[in-house]
């Protein structure tokens, strides 16, 4: 269920996560359905590495003011900020700067390590609560999907990252499931 407050949602989802992380066996979590395509712990750990790279970070930045001016916010990111909708796109890791592409590929890391990362993750998020409740609305910072977005929008990204994965997550674990791992 969608909720407005971006933490409560970002933890809802992200708890979700972290359980379903949890409960996978090592088999499943492992498993690539083909060479070039992701297993469930490239997934988890590539969702940490957007964050803490590029959606964090910006957070940060509108925070400080510190603003990078750009095109208004756009009709999409109406669609997904202001009422809830993540289109189902594919979204190719060859389209971005090569600094970006680096930034977001994921590495296949232990079990423990990926756990011990992703609660790390959710515990670093959500210490952020008291900066979205006082943050100017009006100091936002330049996405180039979206235009420009405030502090709460850049953090809500988060989640919503996690949502447009959620489909991929999804058919992950519908084919270790079917492969009987």
């Amino acid at each position: 269920m969608f909720h407005k407050d971006p933490i409560i949602t970002f933890k809802r989802r992200s708890e979700k996560w972290y359980s379903d992380l949890q409960s996978y066996s090592t088999e499943k979590l492992y498993h690539k359905p083909l060479t070039n395509q992701w297993c469930l712990a490239e997934l988890y750990d590539h969702i940490i590495r957007v964050a803490k790279t590029y959606q964090l970070p910006n957070f940060q930045k509108c925070i400080e003011g510190d603003i990078k001016k750009g095109k208004r916010k756009n009709s999409i990111a109406y669609l997904i900020f202001d009422l809830s909708i993540v289109p189902s796109r594919t979204i190719k890791m060859e389209s971005f700067p090569a600094k970006i592409v680096s930034d977001f590929t994921p590495k296949v890391l232990e079990r423990e390590a990926l756990e011990n990362k992703f609660k790390e993750f959710i515990a670093e998020t959500l210490s952020k609560e008291p900066l979205i409740k006082h943050s100017d609305k009006s100091l936002k910072h330049h996405h180039p999907f979206f235009g420009m977005i405030n502090a709460s929008e850049w953090f809500s990204l988060i989640e919503i990252h996690m949502r447009h994965h959620e489909r991929q997550k999804k058919r992950l674990e519908a084919i270790t499931n079917k492969k009987a791992l």
